[in-house]
């Protein structure tokens, strides 16, 4: 079967998607990564499959060498399936895992399971889902390689083992790395002795020799390029003198991928690394390896994913470059420059563009020149600083690499790399306004500053640097400038504006968007006055997804992240008319097996930034919201809020419990009289239930904050510092005196008022409603850890009175429920019984704060959005998140209550004069088409709604045929197709459970409804 055939046969011929090397080769396709683009003219598969610009398939037919070809993919590290014509057959293999002492990838499919890579099985992710636990992490090369530089690392620099200075050992490294890179070049290596690996393992093997060779190369090719003699701890030191056979050998095996744990090396069959395709950038991410877990956190520096650098330059570089196409120079500045990732890519671009502009820099008569020049772009467009020297090191080597990567083997040799320290790269701080890099900066002006700031936020006592410039620059401007919490991150985002550029773009802890100051002149502070000096044109927000983004950082409990672009404005009115493009990236099984960042339709939003100026909470709001959610949660502000209640004296008093540890010592004489108490940390709280304990401060003489005794007297509501996984809050009221420490906190009522309100109170607690709040506003929840504040968060939920005795009386009952189902030791027929009871009462109680704050039918089902899509993907169990995405039945009411939206706006506007409204359903197993009807006669079907059910394949043609441009991305990864006919406007998405919920029924009827009142609009979208 020829390739045209299986192409054929998977129905992947003339979709979307499906390139061939011809047009790789032929510089056609523009939305690669140079990198990938690089790789795969090395490669040279017959064709690919690509969603979202990334290959995802590889198809080969009947290749020459498939043991280097599968070892070359495996470097490659960026398909995970690739298909090859083996022995006649069509097999699927793993291009993301290698076997163990073998030469070849691990199969996924043979040629009787071809289909399950098909396309409607590619696009939907049915394929990703059943392969998914086959194209783990730590398979891929780059775990491979990063795990064996830290484990060679580890053992050169213990002191039972290698005993060397951190600083030898990377320089050690990331030297051999680059000779490594050289032979895999196939340099000619002559004048070293060097034929092949086996040589220079051999001249490794001897340090002597070893040391005369690293001599000559670092001559000869110039540069800053791993020094042979630097200061450590201000003292010159020889590296030679310190490194001995011992040390050489541990680096023979890393460059052979040998697995060094514990010390012992087990030798590989044969060289897995293949350092001509391995892109420089995974070595750059060394660089989080090189300075440890602990520099980590003082520094907060982290490595930066390349999905996330990829996703940047495709907004500045490459989109400056398709604006300006006769233009190739592009001066960026990363500020905290790290491994030089950014900067790496950012070459890349640069001299990919020189050379489309000048096809001919190959030729003999121009390469002198055009070696010249690759040194002169670097030289005139690339700069960094950091305050790690060794950083500067790894950025610089990366850089050199990636001047290598352009020149053909036989001109490497004798190529002199440019000096750019001190010219181009600075070993300082940024904040260090006195350092000679200054005056070389400010002479320049950048097109974009890029970046990953540190996100420290704990740092050494003394006043740092960048508290002094924030200080000095406050005074300077007469301005409110504050930061918080000695967040670095944001003193970064201001000192950019002295320095001439563009547009910036930085990754920023997603922190510095809401969280709320403990102090009252301080809230919203630093996001007023970015807003007002600088113009936001997007954000990118990645919280919901934080898991996954930093999955191979040092630190599991990183915080989120938000990609920030802006550009200097001090202009306030030009500032408030602005534009800002909001994108949320939400789970999804691309992104998390992939890293795809596939960005849904609803997921995108623009606002003008005086709402950010004027409302700061539409910060969160936008991270799982849309403007309907923005309008119910601004009309729910116009009541008083919980802390406007509980705060008032005169009915209430409130405050946390004991706390236990501190300084002070505190009586409690009084306390200790008290019976009960309860233990939060053994779930002692749970909604509407409290398990008593005997008074722990039996085991005290005094305690750091005793609070007042009325707090623990009878009756009081209790509320949990932490919530329910359905982010409603732990609470119940105590109808006995009890002891309770600051993890929780007490709302004493002091009248009837105050008694009437904490029924409602613990009702709203435990409603939808709250949860939905918290979610749409609360700082931390979806962001950081599940937690709650109570006076900014969970007391910010606004509060309506009411005289309804219902909300205490079903209370009462679930309490009661609850005592009798705990009495129940065994799973019996009345504890099922209970347990309903009890799930009918929450449900009534819940209905009733419906009633309370007056939700309409949309407002209802915005809750219901928040509870059956948005909890479940960000807490949810495994069978909840699937349920999110589950298919929809046919004729399942889901869909009826999204096409009733439509009726009920349409149906009395067309319901007369031979003009009538029906929603045709069309429905298949991956897709649902609605058609919106106007018919000459009232509609047959009792709910005005037909159902047809078609096959997958005839309903994909049927919306084609409705002449879609890149169908399987609109339809399958924005979710959203739409357009209009001459009968009739329609919309088709993927059949999954939150792509049809009725919330979003309302957003695509304002849709529709628009595009009919702007005619211009009218059309396929």
């Amino acid at each position: 079967m020829s390739l045209k055939l299986i192409l054929e046969k998977l129905d992947l011929l003339e979709k979307d998607g499906l390139i061939y090397f011809s047009d790789i080769e032929e510089d056609k396709i523009k939305n690669f990564a140079n990198r990938v683009k690089e790789s795969l003219i090395k490669i040279k598969p017959d064709a690919c499959f690509c969603i979202n610009n990334e290959p995802l398939i590889l198809f080969f037919e009947n290749p020459e060498n498939l043991e280097i070809l599968q070892k070359q993919i495996w470097n490659f590290n960026q398909s995970p399936a690739i298909i090859i014509k083996q022995n006649n057959q069509w097999i699927v293999k793993n291009g993301f895992k290698l076997l163990e002492g073998n030469k070849e990838l691990e199969t996924l499919a043979e040629s009787n399971d071809i289909l399950d890579f098909e396309y409607f099985k590619i696009i939907t992710g049915e394929t990703w889902e059943k392969y998914k636990s086959k194209f783990e992490n730590k398979n891929r090369v780059d775990y491979f390689l990063l795990k064996n530089i830290e484990d060679a690392r580890n053992l050169l620099t213990s002191k039972d083992k290698g005993n060397l200075h951190p600083k030898i050992a990377n320089s050690l490294i990331g030297r051999v790395i680059f000779i490594r890179y050289l032979i895999d070049r196939k340099v000619e290596l002559k004048s070293y002795k060097i034929l092949q690996k086996e040589d220079f393992y051999n001249l490794l093997s001897e340090s002597e020799k070893a040391y005369n060779f690293f001599k000559q190369v670092r001559n000869d090719f110039n540069g800053n390029l791993f020094p042979l003699k630097y200061e450590i701890n201000n003292i010159l030191i020889h590296e030679n003198d310190f490194v001995n056979d011992n040390h050489l050998e541990l680096i023979i095996s890393l460059l052979k991928g040998d697995n060094l744990k514990n010390g012992i090396t087990q030798v590989s069959l044969f060289d897995i690394y293949d350092f001509s395709i391995i892109p420089i950038e995974f070595i750059s991410n060394v660089y989080e390896k090189f300075i440890g877990v602990e520099n980590q956190a003082t520094q907060g520096a982290y490595y930066t994913p390349l999905f996330l650098v990829d996703y940047i330059q495709q907004q500045t570089v490459t989109k400056y470059f398709q604006d300006n196409p006769s233009e190739y120079n592009c001066k960026v500045l990363d500020p905290s420059c790290g491994s030089g990732i950014f900067l790496v890519e950012t070459l890349r671009q640069i001299i990919t563009q020189y050379q489309r502009i000048n096809p001919d820099f190959h030729t003999d008569e121009s390469y002198e020149k055009y070696k010249n020049t690759l040194k002169k772009l670097l030289q005139d467009n690339i700069f960094g600083i950091d305050k790690d020297e060794n950083a500067i090191n790894v950025a610089i080597f990366s850089l050199y690499i990636t001047l290598l990567d352009y020149l053909t083997p036989r001109s490497i040799v004798g190529f002199k790399f440019p000096i750019l320290i001190n010219s181009n790269f600075f070993a300082d701080d940024f904040f260090n306004k006195n350092g000679d890099y200054n005056i070389t900066l400010k002479n320049n002006h950048f097109q974009f500053i890029l970046g990953n700031p540190p996100w420290a936020t704990k740092h050494n006592k003394e006043k740092q640097l960048f508290e002094k410039y924030i200080e000095s620059r406050k005074i300077e401007e007469q301005s409110n400038l504050e930061i918080e919490n000695r967040e670095i991150a944001e003193a970064f985002l201001v000192r950019v504006s002295d320095f001439n550029f563009e547009q910036c773009a930085f990754i920023i802890t997603s922190k510095i968007l809401y969280k709320i100051s403990r102090k009252k002149e301080k809230k919203g502070v630093f996001r007023k006055y970015f807003l007002s000096r600088f113009k936001i044109s997007q954000v990118f927000e990645l919280s919901s997804v934080r898991h996954q983004v930093f999955d191979k950082s040092n630190d599991k409990a990183v915080a989120p992240a938000t990609i920030l672009f802006f550009s200097k404005s001090d202009n306030i009115e030009e500032n408030r008319k602005n534009i800002i493009t909001h994108i949320s990236l939400k789970p999804n099984l691309f992104f998390e097996t992939f890293k795809l960042m596939v960005i849904e339709k609803y997921d995108y939003k623009e606002l003008l930034q005086s709402y950010f100026i004027d409302e700061d909470w539409i910060w969160k709001v936008l991270v799982y919201g849309n403007i309907l959610d923005y309008h119910f949660i601004k009309r729910l502000k116009t009541n008083k809020s919980i802390y406007d209640y509980i705060s008032d004296p005169s009915h209430f008093i409130f405050g946390k419990g004991i706390s236990i540890g501190g300084g002070d010592k505190n009586p409690i004489v009084e306390h200790q009289k008290i019976k009960y108490s309860i233990d939060s940390k053994n779930k002692g709280l749970k909604p509407f239930d409290i398990s008593y304990s005997n008074n722990f401060l039996s085991d005290y003489e005094f305690v750091h904050r005793q609070r007042k005794l009325e707090l623990f007297k009878n009756p009081v509501l209790l509320v949990g510092k932490g919530i329910s996984n359905s982010f409603m809050a732990k609470s119940a009221i105590s109808y006995d005196d009890v002891i309770y420490t600051d993890a929780i906190t007490g709302i004493k009522p002091l009248d009837e008022k105050g008694f009437s309100i904490i029924n409602i109170l613990l009702a709203l607690f435990n409603s939808e409603l709250f949860s939905y709040f918290l979610v749409l506003t609360n700082s931390s929840i979806g962001i950081e850890r599940e937690q709650s504040h109570d006076k900014d968060d969970k007391f910010s939920v606004p509060l309506i009175e009411s005289n309804n005795i219902e909300f205490k009386t079903k209370i009462n009952q679930i309490s009661k429920l609850i005592i009798e189902e705990n009495e129940i030791t065994f799973e019996t027929f009345r504890k099922q019984e209970i347990k309903n009871e009890i799930a009918v009462l929450k449900n009534k109680i819940n209905n009733a704060i419906y009633n309370l704050y007056d939700l309409s039918i949309t407002e209802k089902d915005l809750v219901n959005y928040n509870n059956t899509v948005t909890i479940p993907l960000l807490k949810g169990t495994d069978v909840k998140k699937k349920n999110v995405s589950k298919k929809i039945a046919y004729k399942e009411s889901v869909l009826e209550d999204y096409a009733q939206v439509f009726i009920n706006h349409f149906g009395n506007r067309f319901n007369s004069d031979n003009k009538y409204f029906e929603v045709e359903i069309l429905y298949s197993n991956h897709t649902i088409l609605m058609k919106f009807k106007v018919i000459p006669q009232a509609s047959k079907e009792k709910k005005k709604i037909l159902w047809k059910k078609e096959g997958d394949k005839e309903l994909l043609k049927n919306i084609s045929n409705l002449s879609f441009e890149n169908l399987s991305n609109n339809l399958f990864m924005q979710k959203d197709v739409k357009g209009f006919e001459e009968d009739f406007f329609y919309i088709a998405k993927p059949n999954q459970y939150k792509s049809w919920h009725p919330a979003l029924s309302y957003l695509d009827l304002a849709e529709f409804i628009d595009a009919l009142h702007n005619p211009k609009k009218i059309g396929n979208e």
